[in-house]
């Protein structure tokens, strides 16, 4: 039986960020898929289960909160941490509302942000949360 790195899906449309944010969480020990729009996402998702999903707010098109919206309407327990470059308290407030993980703006410590990762990734594959 093969066992599998957690499996960290990031939604940005930044390219950088998309890129760094893969190899620090590489590092950490995670498998990542990346995406640059939620349409991409949606269209298609990743092959195995996610364990946690890193997403922006502002991004062409669909937004990460209506991403993260869509998500809780089709039943998706898909814990979602909101990571944004325009920290907005009405953004924090409807991201907690729809029952985001985790909010922080994109200049927060990346070991904050692992941390909380870790803390909603839990490392046996069995017990994932499926999207």
């Amino acid at each position: 039986m093969m066992t599998y790195a957690p499996l960290v899906v990031v939604v940005d449309d930044d390219v950088a960020v998309l890129k760094a944010l893969g190899r620090v969480l590489r590092a950490a020990g995670f498998d990542t898929a990346t995406y640059s729009s939620a349409e991409d996402f949606l269209t298609a998702p990743p092959a195995r289960r996610a364990h946690c999903l890193v997403l922006d707010v502002q991004l062409g098109g669909m937004s990460g909160l209506d991403l993260q919206r869509h998500l809780r309407a089709h039943g998706s327990t898909l814990p979602v941490i909101i990571l944004t470059a325009f920290d907005d308290d009405a953004v924090r407030a409807e991201a907690c509302a729809v029952g985001c993980a985790g909010y922080f703006d994109k200049q927060t410590d990346v070991d904050v942000l692992l941390q909380l990762i870790k803390s909603c990734t839990p490392f046996d594959t069995g017990s994932a949360k499926a999207l």
